[in-house]
C-alpha cells in the first residue's frame, strides 16, 4: 500500500498571500482600526455640562478669572417671565454643618462684580439685578445694584426646589443652603450671558467647597 503525502506547505503560503493582499486592499481603501468606545461623562460631570438653568459650576484655585458664562432661561409652565438669582451653593450631608458654613460666608462679606446681559440677535442687553440688604432688625429692602455691578456680600436666598429636582441637582438626604449676589425678579426667555468676577474674600469660597449657581428662585406660596 502506498501512502500520499499532501504537502501543507503551498497551502500555508497561499494564507499568507491573501492575507497580504486583504492588508493592501484595506491600505487602499483607507481603513483604519476600530476606534475605542467614547468615555461616558460622570454624574457630576453631566451636571457641569448644563447650558440651561439650574445650572452650577464648581469652583477652582484660579476662581479669580472671571467668569463668562452663556446659558438659556427657558420659561417655566407656570410663569412666563420667572425669577432667577446668581450666587453661590454649600452642600454636605449635615445640616447643622451646611448652615454653619453658609452663615459663615454671609459674615465674611465676600464681594463680586457681576453683569447679566440678554443675548439678541441686535445685540447685547443689560438685565438688571438686585441685592438684598439689611436696614432693621429682622427686615430686609431690596436695592438695585450699583451701575458697577459690584455686589458686596452675600446674602441668604433660596432656589426654586422643583426645577433643582427635576435638574438632578438636589438630591434626597442632602443638606444645601444658597446664597445670592443679586436676582432678577421677571427674566424673559432666551439666552443669556453673565460675567462674574470673584473680588473680596473670595477664598472663603474655596474653603467652603462652594459652587457658582445660576438658578430660578423660590416664589412661595
Amino acid at each position: 500500500m502506498t501512502t500520499h503525502w499532501i504537502s501543507t506547505v503551498p497551502r500555508a503560503n497561499q494564507r499568507k498571500r491573501f492575507a497580504s493582499t486583504a492588508l493592501i486592499a484595506c491600505l487602499i481603501a483607507g481603513c483604519s482600526a476600530p476606534l475605542p468606545p467614547a468615555t461616558m461623562p460622570t454624574a457630576k460631570e453631566q451636571i457641569e455640562m448644563r447650558t440651561a438653568i439650574p445650572l452650577v459650576r464648581s469652583l477652582t484655585p484660579n476662581h479669580r478669572v472671571p467668569v463668562d458664562l452663556e446659558f438659556d432661561v427657558p420659561a417655566l409652565p407656570d410663569d412666563p417671565t420667572p425669577p432667577i438669582f446668581i450666587g453661590v451653593r454649600v452642600t454636605g450631608v449635615d445640616p447643622t454643618a451646611v448652615s454653619e458654613t453658609a452663615d459663615r460666608l454671609i459674615s465674611a462679606g465676600v464681594s463680586a462684580e457681576l453683569h447679566l446681559e440678554r443675548i439678541e440677535p441686535s445685540g447685547a442687553i443689560l438685565v438688571g439685578l438686585q441685592r438684598s440688604q439689611r436696614v432693621g432688625v429682622g427686615q430686609q429692602a431690596s436695592i438695585p445694584l450699583s451701575a458697577d455691578g459690584i455686589a458686596p456680600g452675600l446674602f441668604a436666598f433660596d432656589a426654586d426646589g422643583t426645577t433643582m429636582r427635576d435638574a438632578a441637582l438636589s438630591v434626597e438626604h442632602a443638606a444645601s443652603r444658597e446664597l445670592a449676589f443679586g436676582y432678577n425678579n421677571a427674566v424673559r426667555p432666551g439666552r443669556y450671558r453673565l460675567t462674574l468676577r470673584f473680588d473680596r474674600n473670595s477664598e472663603a469660597l474655596i474653603a467652603a467647597n462652594a459652587q457658582l449657581i445660576v438658578a430660578y428662585a423660590y416664589k412661595g406660596k
